[in-house]
């Protein structure tokens, strides 16, 4: 018995005014529209006590809207430091974070809470080995145990806050950090700590370590912003397929100031920024909205979320 034949198409699918007439579809907007309802930037270190204007608009181009910053979250190292009177034109929020010591065979004790939060500072000029993820781990379990087990059907009792996992210190473009095992791992190690919901990342400027990766007199590959682009789009895309946009929080600055990062990681090589603070804003909001997420999604890791973490009333 031969197949029945499926019915015909009606024939107003096919006139000039139909749902697939060309230019009928709605087009998702362009990712250079949308912006964040607001900002908190969560990861400044203030030098000056002197109001300052919004640095982190440098790299946004004169016709994009420039969304009100809310709270800006100051990174203090030293506890008895006095805060800064003003910050992006709002008091600042200080937090003072606990620095992961990667030489030590035993994690570190975390007490500094801060608004039912945890920052956590993993300082880092080259990507982490699994020895490294594991220190890091067995910090996060020790909070969790500290906090107890949450509840079923209620949120975890503590917040950890991560810097310097997102971006990690980049260490080759993108057509070898593919298949690099550094990179894997980094990719592995990240989805496995996603699975504690109570961690969040912060999406600070990356740093690369230039006296070792530059072997010859040719052009350091991220100065190509493009290729510099492509390399952050392949970790934040992995950070926002695991955590979600909802745990993961903006902030202008490095995990720690170069020269800090160099004498806390004893490095005593050439450390770079190869996106200021300044340009970090408007380089991470076209990374992000060019990866497909719309405008809550944006708003929360540029403001929403950090308003939650550090409960904030905006």
């Amino acid at each position: 018995m031969p197949p029945k034949r499926p019915p015909p198409l009606p024939k107003s699918l096919f006139v000039g005014t139909g749902p697939l007439a060309p230019g009928s579809a709605t087009l998702p907007p362009s990712p250079t529209t949308i912006h964040p309802s607001f900002i908190i930037d969560s990861h400044s270190f203030v030098t000056s006590h002197e109001p300052t204007p919004d640095p982190i608009y440098h790299g946004l181009k004169a016709e994009y809207p420039r969304p009100p910053v809310k709270h800006a979250v100051q990174v203090k190292m030293n506890v008895s430091a006095e805060p800064a009177q003003s910050v992006l034109g709002v008091k600042p929020f200080s937090i003072h974070p606990t620095i992961l010591n990667l030489a030590l065979a035993t994690p570190p004790s975390v007490t500094n809470i801060a608004k039912g939060a945890v920052d956590i500072i993993v300082p880092s000029t080259v990507p982490l080995t699994e020895k490294d993820w594991d220190l890091l781990d067995e910090a996060v379990d020790a909070l969790d145990g500290c906090w107890g087990h949450k509840d079923e059907g209620k949120e975890p009792r503590g917040r950890i806050v991560i810097s310097g996992l997102l971006l990690p210190p980049l260490t080759t473009p993108s057509s070898f950090l593919i298949h690099s095992e550094a990179y894997n791992l980094h990719l592995a190690r990240l989805a496995s700590l996603s699975l504690h919901p109570n961690v969040y990342l912060k999406a600070l400027p990356p740093v690369v370590d230039a006296a070792l990766l530059k072997k010859d007199g040719s052009p350091a590959w991220w100065t190509n912003r493009p290729e510099l682009e492509r390399v952050m789009r392949m970790y934040i895309a992995h950070a926002i397929e695991t955590f979600g946009t909802h745990r993961i929080i903006f902030g202008s600055s490095s995990a720690l100031p170069l020269y800090d990062l160099e004498r806390v990681s004893h490095t005593v090589n050439e450390l770079e920024q190869p996106i200021s603070n300044g340009e970090w804003y408007s380089v991470l909001r076209k990374c992000v909205t060019e990866l497909g997420e719309g405008l809550e999604e944006t708003t929360g890791i540029f403001g929403e979320n950090a308003k939650a973490v550090y409960d904030f009333s905006c």
